[in-house]
């Protein structure tokens, strides 16, 4: 005997059949999206910690790059050598630094100097109730630079230096250069801002100047062209001296030119930047052989720690003597640097975080360095005792002296040996 169990299904079975259905494609959706997101929250999490690891070596790597120019420093200043700053010194550090561990992370650092490029913020020279004047020798070597550099037809080394110059002076009331811009020229732009009409901070700042188009500041690939940042700069000495020992032959070429008054000779750059970097100059009277410069009418050599005298003129001056003519021939280059461009890299698994930091080293003497061990807190902000101190240093050197008493600041700590000046970080 078969039984037939029948099931008759209701109307009511259905719709509770139909609501479960819901009910668990509605749960799977939401377990589905709490799960995504927990995956997201922990990749961020994760990419964060590997952020952080990455800054913290780049930021190792800046300090590292730090304690390097302090050791060969006090190298320098122990082994009674001539006080010069060269590639030399920074090539080995650069080729030596290779990556390094740091924790889970790896660090590298590279070091260049500020101080063998042309400071567009010694252009012009601060007045008490009047306009900034010009430095003349230094504004004709950046527009040979820039005749160098061939900028094309509508970027006229005149266009770029003029407008450079205007941006730097104090403001509109100033008279504007007759192919430069003030503010009616970059508010009247599409998408407008005002003229800085002061000291750049970055020398970034020139992609927002007239003339300056993102070919000529990053270079040309055909011409295998250097981006501007390699040639200019605004950390370098604030007298507009360029170390002869660490600048390119662009530069070299044209800073003698602005100071002769003759067109840049790249062949005369080339040469003396090949021997400067077979044998650095500890004398800057070794330039008496590349003939730019007129013979010293004695047998006076420049003294090569006597190298902090004032540079070019705010005014051209017209020196009849040739002694006269030598000295300040000898004023437009020096064998020193302060002002050094460190880039630390910091790499954690897939995350790669890049700082460059631009550093001012202190030209105290022997004693201070010593000391100021006691003093290694280096802050991007700097009090106006410590900015005194350092001119009260250099000017200490001007006179060819070394500081032997220690400067200590209010707090009774010695000055610091570094500063930052400016830091940025690049993700």
């Amino acid at each position: 005997m078969k039984s037939k169990i029948e099931i008759q299904l209701t109307s009511r079975t259905g719709v509770a059949i139909i609501l479960a259905l819901v009910f668990i494609a509605l749960l799977t959706i939401i377990v589905v999206e709490f799960l995504y997101e927990a995956e997201v929250e922990a990749s961020l999490a994760y990419s964060q910690q590997g952020e952080l690891e990455a800054y913290l070596a780049a930021k190792s790597a800046i300090a590292k790059g730090i304690a390097y120019l302090a050791e060969d420093n006090l190298n320098s200043m122990m082994s009674g050598a001539p006080p010069v700053d060269s590639d030399f010194d920074l090539f080995s550090f650069n080729m030596s630094a290779a990556t390094e561990p740091l924790n889970n992370a790896l660090m590298h650092a590279s070091i260049s100097d500020e101080y063998g490029k042309i400071n567009l913020n010694a252009l012009l020279v601060p007045q008490s109730g009047g306009e900034p004047q010009e430095r003349t020798a230094l504004v004709d070597a950046l527009r040979e630079f820039f005749a160098l550099r061939d900028t094309g037809k509508g970027a006229s080394p005149e266009i770029i230096v003029d407008s450079i110059l205007d941006w730097l002076d104090y403001n509109d009331g100033d008279s504007e250069r007759p192919q430069g811009a003030e503010n009616d020229y970059y508010m009247g732009l599409e998408n407008p801002y005002p003229c800085k009409n002061g000291p750049m901070d970055s020398i970034e700042e020139l992609l927002l100047i007239k003339g300056i188009t993102p070919k000529i500041y990053f270079g040309d690939t055909e011409k295998e062209q250097l981006p501007l940042s390699e040639y200019l700069t605004v950390h370098g000495d604030w007298q507009g001296r360029i170390n002869i020992n660490s600048a390119q032959p662009d530069v070299i070429a044209a800073i003698t030119a602005g100071f002769t008054g003759n067109p840049a000779d790249l062949g005369l750059g080339q040469r003396i930047y090949d021997d400067a970097h077979t044998q650095p100059f500890t004398d800057l009277s070794q330039l008496d052989a590349y003939g730019f410069l007129p013979k010293s009418p004695t047998t006076q050599r420049t003294n090569p720690a006597n190298t902090t005298k004032p540079t070019f003129s705010s005014t051209s001056q017209n020196t009849t003597s040739s002694r006269g003519r030598y000295v300040r021939a000898g004023q437009i280059f020096t064998l020193r640097s302060n002002a050094f461009r460190i880039c630390g890299d910091g790499l954690y698994q897939n995350r790669m975080v890049r700082i460059e930091a631009y550093v001012f080293r202190n030209p105290l003497g022997m004693e201070d360095w010593l000391s100021s061990g006691s003093n290694t807190n280096i802050g991007t902000n700097s009090n106006s005792t410590n900015k005194t101190q350092s001119q009260n240093l250099t000017s200490s050197k001007q006179s060819g002296t070394t500081s032997t008493t220690t400067t200590r600041n209010q707090n009774g700590l010695p000055p610091e040996p570094f500063r930052i000046l400016d830091w940025k970080v690049i993700k």
